[in-house]
């Protein structure tokens, strides 16, 4: 019998999917969200969209380290029909300015690490959301019990602007669509055999499209865990692999140890 992941036209479906499953699906650092977790606080920052955003028209801006609230604003902005620009931190100044206005992004989703990069740049008519203050568990707090509703989503709406390199100039944001990206999620789980017990190590940053497209995706089609590292470390790579249980490292599935059952969680 096909699941319901498999028959997922959109992202929003794969997303409100996870909605009552209770087995333990994001991992980063010392913090641990369950699927269900995840798919709740989507529905809550989409609902928090729909209310600071125009009904058509405006994007998001993630400027974000590999934290739990990048997944959680991806999916958020699948339920809400909203587009998300991967903001690039490496780019300073007029060139950083341009990126955020270049793709219509009315809100800027980012923490205090990367606030001293927006000191001194004219972004009119961009508000800017800091996931690591009070005001913003304030903004959520109305929505805590939000639930996820993919009915309104549509597989041609615009989900992802991923810049290109830039090398014959200024970068431009490539598209992907809702069905786009959840036809390749599927996809790619399939050709890689991702189960639901099993876990996507996710170190490259999450503002480059194949993190999106070739680790995320996947994951959540299957409904298999992530486990984030904020940034990638050489040194710290086989820890977090180990410490994680992935199966799924940076793409490439690691061979089953004999006799694993059930689905793995963080463990040292």
């Amino acid at each position: 019998m096909e699941s319901k992941e498999s028959k997922a036209c959109t992202v929003a479906e794969l997303v409100a999917g996870r909605w009552g499953d209770h087995r333990p699906g994001l991992w980063c650092e010392e913090r641990t969200l369950t699927h269900h977790e995840v798919a709740a606080g989507a529905a809550a920052r989409a609902a928090l969209l729909a209310e600071l955003l125009p009904p058509v028209g405006a994007n998001i801006g993630v400027l974000l380290d590999n934290t739990p609230e990048y997944p959680l604003w991806l999916s958020a902005a699948a339920l809400a029909r909203t587009a998300v620009a991967g903001i690039n931190p490496t780019r300073r100044g007029p060139e950083l300015a341009r990126d955020i206005l270049h793709t219509e992004c009315r809100l800027l989703i980012t923490d205090r690490t990367y606030t001293p990069l927006l000191q001194g740049l004219e972004l009119p008519g961009v508000r800017v959301l800091l996931t690591d203050s009070e005001e913003y568990e304030a903004l959520l707090a109305p929505y805590a019990g939000a639930r996820p509703d993919p009915s309104r989503a549509d597989p041609r709406d615009r989900l992802l602007l991923y810049f290109t390199s830039g090398s014959t100039g200024a970068p431009k944001a490539a598209l992907c669509s809702q069905g786009r990206l959840a036809a390749a999620g599927r996809s790619l789980a399939g050709q890689f055999g991702v189960r639901a017990d099993d876990v996507h190590y996710v170190c490259m940053p999450m503002f480059h499209g194949n993190a999106v497209i070739a680790d995320w995706a996947p994951a959540l089609a299957a409904g298999a865990g992530v486990a984030l590292r904020r940034r990638f470390s050489a040194s710290g790579f086989l820890g977090d692999v180990r410490r994680y249980g992935a199966g799924c490292p940076g793409r490439r599935p690691a061979p089953r140890s004999p006799g694993r059952t059930g689905w793995p969680g963080p463990h040292t």
